[in-house]
């Protein structure tokens, strides 16, 4: 149990751990296809089952997150990514995401899409730490649909920081499993995940040729 999550997702984690939920195969060859898939049956189970079914909500058209969980006692809306995973290193970066577990935005005050100059304005504006606000990893373990775990982004231990920018910060699943969940206070999370992404565009500008460089103003 993830002593650090809202008592409603580690009711959801106990509940699949024994759901036996049917993993799909690769779809012409491509994992993240099955992980589609598997998104559709997880949250058909969860809208099925009679504690669940009032608190568990699609995500709307072009939002982010896999679904929305409503908090048992208060209006709290927990985002939820759902991750169907053998283990591998997985990329991780959500803008959308981030950006609603770091401030005192909702859900629906959130923007359809931003560049990264408009995530750090509203960031800045926003910045707020509020209890068990998070941006939540469900994940599943495609060989043993019984090892089911959620972790909060500001809890994930192993990020692994990049200098492509389009896969900034990965999470590796193996290594994440064999730990507790990171405590950390607000302002350690946000230098692990906030100054982690300036990091990676930090490499990824040192990766340019030096001519390019001169163009970026």
């Amino acid at each position: 149990m993830n002593t650090k999550a809202p008592k409603i997702l580690n009711d959801i984690v106990e509940y699949l751990k024994t759901a036996q939920i049917q993993i799909s195969e690769k779809v012409e060859g491509e994992g993240r296809g099955g992980s589609l898939k598997d998104e559709g049956t997880i949250k058909r189970l969860l809208q099925a089952h009679p504690k669940f079914k009032k608190n568990v909500f699609d995500v709307p058209p072009r939002r982010f997150g896999d679904m929305l969980v409503q908090d048992y006692d208060t209006d709290q809306l927990h985002v939820v990514n759902i991750k169907t995973s053998i283990g591998s290193a997985d990329n991780a970066t959500s803008k959308m995401g981030f950006l609603y577990a770091f401030t005192n935005l909702k859900y629906d005050e959130l923007p359809g899409s931003m560049n990264w100059k408009k995530f750090d304005k509203l960031l800045k504006e926003r910045k707020a730490d509020v209890p068990g606000k998070d941006y939540w990893f469900l994940c599943v373990d495609k060989n043993d649909t019984s090892s089911v775990m959620i972790r909060g982004a500001k809890q994930i231990n192993f990020y692994g920081e990049n200098a492509n920018p389009g896969n900034l910060l990965q999470i590796n699943w193996s290594k994440e499993k064999t730990v507790p969940p990171a405590d950390r206070s607000y302002d350690e999370a946000y230098e692990v995940i906030i100054m982690g992404i300036a990091r990676c565009f930090a490499k990824a500008f040192n990766n340019l040729p030096d001519s390019w460089k001169k163009l970026i103003k």
